[in-house]
């Protein structure tokens, strides 16, 4: 099927629907956009990182001043980013924010809210932002806190 018309099929599916829709995979493992993504490292929950340190040590995570949990950035690229892809992408302890990215905010269980266009696969498919859009956003006042 032409990819233009399964975008439209997608954008104008009633929000319920659009909410289990299956979402194009994306290059991600090994990347071919010299993982842009990994530049910042990423959000752990604690159970995550308490996995992360058990498994490969100390000192590859850290907890903000805020209370947040994250993976340290080395060489402008996350401590877990190695030879082409994330050491830890096929472990049960791979990040949710990884897992999600760019479609799902783990947090919310809704649609990504933040900068998608890192990812080179964005800019090589421009009709990835229309789909990334049509993911409904959840309703950030019902979320629990």
């Amino acid at each position: 099927m032409d990819s233009h018309i399964a975008l439209a099929e997608l954008l104008y599916q009633p929000y319920e629907r659009r909410r289990h829709m299956t979402l194009p995979s994306l290059p991600c493992y090994p990347c071919p956009h010299a993982a842009s993504c990994c530049a910042y490292g990423t959000t752990l929950s604690e159970e995550e990182a308490v996995a992360i340190e058990a498994k490969l040590g100390p000192g590859l995570v850290y907890k903000t001043h805020w209370g947040e949990w994250r993976t340290r950035v080395k060489n402008k690229r996350c401590v877990l980013y190695r030879d082409g892809g994330c050491t830890i992408h096929d472990q049960s302890y791979y990040p949710s924010t990884c897992r999600g990215f760019p479609w799902i905010d783990p947090e919310t269980g809704g649609g990504y809210e933040y900068e998608v266009t890192i990812c080179g696969a964005f800019e090589a498919r421009p009709e990835l932002i229309a789909i990334q859009r049509a993911i409904p956003r959840a309703d950030r006042e019902t979320q629990p806190r």
